[in-house]
């Protein structure tokens, strides 16, 4: 072979093999945008594929393997698996990360707190102290924000350990398997009077509202009232007040979040209507609850005045039947971090509610707290491991004057579904 034509044979390897890595870029790209697409939505699950066939083609790429424990962190019996890839993130990591780019082959610095929260719901409490100790250091001195809930984190760790040396008596039971079914099923609610329930099912292409009743003592097949509503699947079940005629939801789109009610008019639930501006405001109104005396609205928002993230506030119902202006519920209640999913019950006296600050062992835990002769808030009770763990628990029902709660949880044995729902009793 002359050559000319060994020149002209090495051109033709060489142009096949730049059209085959050309190829194999543009569906890495590809994949990419679908990946971030699903995660920007918090479709943990379905980016998970397209950012795993990535990270086998880039095993080095930290950003990738930051992601990945990112989605692994965000789904329900999965989060151990968030450990390997935060790990691995962490060790390449920089302060000029770039959003939406796949020649970012560096991860944040955000991935130490992430790693933090890893080991931290995974009950690894040192190695979590560890990585946001780490993840501090990154953090500047102005930032107060920041640094108070690193700190409220480690805090966390510190009081775990002490809440599980004295778990909480109580005793559970599954709801009727005509509530609990193969889906999940979540954010349970039932009226005062234990005659009524409405709750979420995770629907294959949204989240149904069901509706169900206590008629001679079993509950009827649920309903779902999500089209009575005019729901568009983004509405979720906050209460049922006056005599399970009233019903509170909230509906939010990653953006905004305001307060919505629907009254049963005998035979059928009515469109959803949004309170007005005194409660909805242009931040972030969620999970209304009515007493049952139907007097007193109580509701999580980010509104400013407030002592830092969500606050809880307190609206009274005016003669003219509207809810006046709403009262922050103060610094016994409020923390500088997120208060959320109130309940008040026993005629205003008794709250329960989720919150990522208090005497808490990571993330939200849920709390208790009473009206004292002064009229002052008792201190937040936590109401113990392990119906609080270190993950988040952010919605408890209570029931029977707050000596017992209805909650859902996932990968007990016995469950039906993904995520059922339970009646807890204390002892």
């Amino acid at each position: 072979m002359n050559k000319m034509k060994r020149l002209a044979l090495l051109l033709i390897i060489l142009s096949a093999s730049f059209i085959c890595r050309s190829q194999d870029n543009i569906r890495l790209q590809e994949a990419f945008y679908d990946a971030e697409y699903f995660l920007m939505r918090g479709d943990y699950a379905d980016a998970l594929p397209y950012y795993h066939g990535i990270y086998a083609a880039m095993p080095d790429n930290a950003s990738i393997a930051f992601r990945l424990g990112l989605c692994y962190l965000n789904i329900d019996g999965s989060k151990n698996l968030a450990i390997e890839y935060l790990e691995k993130a962490s060790q390449n990591l920089t302060g000029k990360y770039r959003e939406g780019s796949l020649r970012q082959t560096e991860a944040p610095y955000e991935a130490l707190f992430f790693l933090g929260d890893a080991y931290r719901i995974n009950y690894m409490f040192e190695k979590a102290k560890e990585a946001y100790t780490r993840y501090r250091q990154t953090i500047l001195p102005s930032d107060v924000e920041n640094l108070m809930f690193v700190d409220q984190q480690i805090a966390a760790c510190n009081n775990a350990p002490a809440l599980m040396a004295e778990p909480v008596r109580f005793t559970i039971e599954e709801v009727d398997d005509i509530i609990n079914d193969a889906n999940d099923n979540f954010f349970p609610v039932v009226s005062a009077d234990g005659k009524a329930i409405v709750y979420m099912t995770s629907m294959k292409f949204y989240d149904a509202i069901m509706f169900s009743r206590f008629i001679r003592n079993e509950w009827t097949p649920p309903v779902n009232i999500t089209p009575e509503l005019q729901s568009d699947g983004d509405h979720y079940v906050s209460c049922l007040a006056s005599g399970n005629t009233l019903m509170v939801l909230s509906k939010d789109d990653n953006i905004n979040s305001d307060i919505w009610t629907s009254h049963f008019d005998g035979t059928r639930w009515e469109p959803a209507r949004k309170l007005k501006k005194e409660i909805n405001t242009k931040y972030w109104e969620a999970h209304g609850f009515i007493t049952e005396d139907g007097s007193t609205l109580i509701f999580a928002s980010d509104r400013p005045g407030g002592f830092g993230g969500l606050d809880l506030y307190i609206s009274k119902l005016g003669p003219d039947g509207e809810w006046g202006t709403p009262e922050n519920m103060g610094p016994e209640i409020n923390t500088p971090f997120n208060e959320d999913r109130p309940f008040l019950i026993n005629s205003g006296k008794i709250l329960f509610f989720a919150s990522q600050g208090h005497h808490n062992m990571g993330g939200y835990d849920i709390f208790r707290s009473q009206i004292q002769y002064n009229g002052l808030w008792s201190t937040p009770e936590n109401i113990g491991y392990p119906l609080n763990t270190p993950d988040d628990n952010i919605f408890f029902c209570p029931a029977d004057n707050g000596k017992a709660g209805y909650m859902s949880m996932t990968g007990r044995d016995g469950g039906s579904g993904k995520a059922d729902i339970y009646l807890i009793r204390f002892k």
